[in-house]
């Protein structure tokens, strides 16, 4: 059979000191268990605020983190793609500066092997040239040694004319002025020959001295497009080095979801030990610090799910125990 309720307990409820028979609870038991009560719906609700006030920060944390990587990725494909066409360029000019360098070397090799040759054809037209000289001074020694001896000839002559020694000096051959002139005539011929012709070897051996010089010239020139070759492929190298070694990905930069909020929020002091029908429930008064770094919404709504999960438990305690009171 169930209770009976008379109008002054009706009346006793609404007053706020509802008394069931055969339990009977002071005012002041009351009023205190209203009050924590209160504080402890107020407590969940406030839980409840910043649960969600954290969650939404969270989010616009999020959105930033996501804005800053989509920048942090388009300026990285943006430092790659000028990387890449860097290295084009630089290949491309080192493609065109061997190619350039390649067809100087070899225009000199050719020019060094012209040379080569023309000082070898002219070594020999010397070697040549000078035993002709050789000839040519024999000859004209030759020759003066003939005229000499006509010379000397036509004033032993002249002399035994003069002296009547010799009755006919037209019988002495020997005393012919023609024969002396074209002694003299082929003489002089043979010594213009043999000036013609050291002339010709002075300026063959100062042409083989200036191919010797320009020979020398050019292989400092090829010498010196090698090294300039080299040093711009090293030089290229090192800055191909250097801008991969500038291509830094860098992380995002961890995001504080908690600690931007500005100052430290503390959950407000709720008041002493809640205690009901003599058993003492965990303290709600201590502060809960939320400046702490948070990186998922569930990580958030799991470290805030305790503390929802205990208020819960201590409001059905506390309708348990007022309903059988």
């Amino acid at each position: 059979m169930s209770n009976v309720h008379t109008l002054n307990d009706i009346k006793d409820r609404e007053g706020g000191s509802y008394k069931k028979p055969g339990h009977r609870l002071g005012s002041a038991y009351e009023q205190e268990l209203e009050k924590k009560l209160r504080s402890i719906t107020e407590f969940n609700s406030e839980i409840n605020d910043l649960s969600e006030k954290l969650v939404n920060k969270y989010n616009e944390r999020e959105k930033e983190f996501e804005n800053k990587a989509s920048q942090l990725i388009a300026s990285t494909t943006k430092v790659r793609s000028q990387l890449i066409s860097e290295r084009k360029s630089h290949l491309e000019s080192q493609h065109e500066l061997e190619a350039k360098y390649t067809a100087e070397i070899k225009s000199l090799k050719s020019n060094i092997k012209t040379l080569k040759r023309e000082a070898t054809l002219t070594q020999k037209a010397s070697s040549a040239d000078k035993v002709q000289i050789l000839s040519l001074e024999t000859k004209v020694r030759e020759l003066e040694g003939k005229l000499d001896d006509l010379e000397l000839d036509q004033v032993l002559h002249d002399s035994n004319v003069v002296g009547g020694l010799i009755d006919e000096p037209a019988q002495i051959n020997s005393s012919d002025p023609k024969e002396i002139d074209s002694l003299r005539l082929e003489l002089e011929q043979v010594r213009g020959d043999l000036s013609s012709k050291k002339y010709e070897i002075e300026c063959m051996e100062k042409g083989i001295e200036s191919s010797k010089n320009i020979y020398n010239q050019m292989i400092d020139s090829l010498f010196l497009t090698r090294s300039n070759l080299i040093e711009a492929n090293r030089s290229l190298r090192e800055q191909l080095a250097l801008k991969k070694n500038n291509e830094v990905d860098r992380p995002p930069p961890p995001i504080n979801n908690l600690s931007q909020l500005g100052s430290e929020e503390t959950l407000p002091n709720l008041g002493p030990t809640i205690s009901v029908g003599g058993a003492e429930a965990v303290s709600l008064s201590q502060e809960m610090p939320l400046a702490g770094p948070s990186k998922t919404a569930p990580v958030v709504k799991s470290s805030l799910m305790p503390y929802a999960i205990l208020v819960l438990l201590l409001i059905v305690v506390i309708w348990f125990v007022v309903r059988k009171w």
